[in-house]
């Protein structure tokens, strides 16, 4: 297995500067690096994101203090 297939697209290119001294962050190089680990939603996590649909689907269109009463009706409804 080459050695850049291991890390694939996750890469960081370095940047040059005007300072030949101190070019920047690794200057001409590649900072090779592992893709982020994936991790499980958690219940809450998946109803904060059933309740910003929710609210994006009912209270489309209403501003102000409608809106307001609206978010926290569906809010009092999932969270309870």
């Amino acid at each position: 297995m080459s050695g850049g297939r291991l890390y694939g697209n996750w890469v960081k290119e370095g940047r040059e500067g005007n300072d030949p001294i101190s070019p920047g962050s690794y200057g001409a190089y590649v900072k090779r690096r592992k893709a982020p680990k994936t991790y499980s939603t958690t219940a809450q996590q998946k109803k904060v994101a059933q309740a910003g649909r929710e609210v994006g689907a009912k209270c489309k269109g209403k501003t102000g203090g409608e809106f307001r009463k609206c978010r926290a009706e569906v809010m009092t409804g999932i969270f309870g």
